[in-house]
């Protein structure tokens, strides 16, 4: 058997190390989706003063979980760009770096209600989270 060289070692173990370090789309849109579930969780978290409340996609589970349980809506979420879902069926990377940039500038945030505006979200929460989409099912956390 020929000895071993350092060439040989580079080959065997290049598979392991990219030509070129830029993310791909995919694991761009992978990070930025991690990124946002993970700080609207903190705000989430920050506004109830609860550190395991968790947020919820779905429109059943978002206004039973988030809005009914802790008083607290969604303010500033670009409706007409980004429907409000689970952000694993947002398809495009700039509509999920809008909303991380809304988030983290403020412009997108949870805002604490009184009886009255629970009552109207109860009986229209369109406004705030759209008109219903096909397809919503209610087991969808992040």
């Amino acid at each position: 058997m020929a000895p071993r060289t350092p060439n040989d070692d580079q080959l065997q173990h290049q598979h392991k190390f990219r030509l070129n370090p830029t993310k791909s789309y995919s694991e761009r849109m992978t990070e930025t989706r991690s990124e946002l579930r993970r700080l609207v969780r903190e705000k989430l978290c920050e506004i109830t003063g609860e550190i395991s409340a968790m947020m919820r996609w779905s429109r059943a589970s978002y206004m039973r979980d988030v809005v009914t349980r802790y008083r607290v809506r969604i303010e500033g979420w670009p409706l007409a760009d980004v429907p409000f879902k689970n952000l694993s069926d947002v398809p495009n990377l700039g509509k999920l770096e809008h909303l991380l940039r809304g988030w983290q500038d403020g412009s997108i945030y949870f805002r604490h209600i009184d009886e009255e505006e629970w009552r109207a979200m109860l009986e229209d929460p369109s406004p705030w989270i759209g008109a219903p989409e096909g397809g919503d099912v209610d087991n969808e956390t992040a």
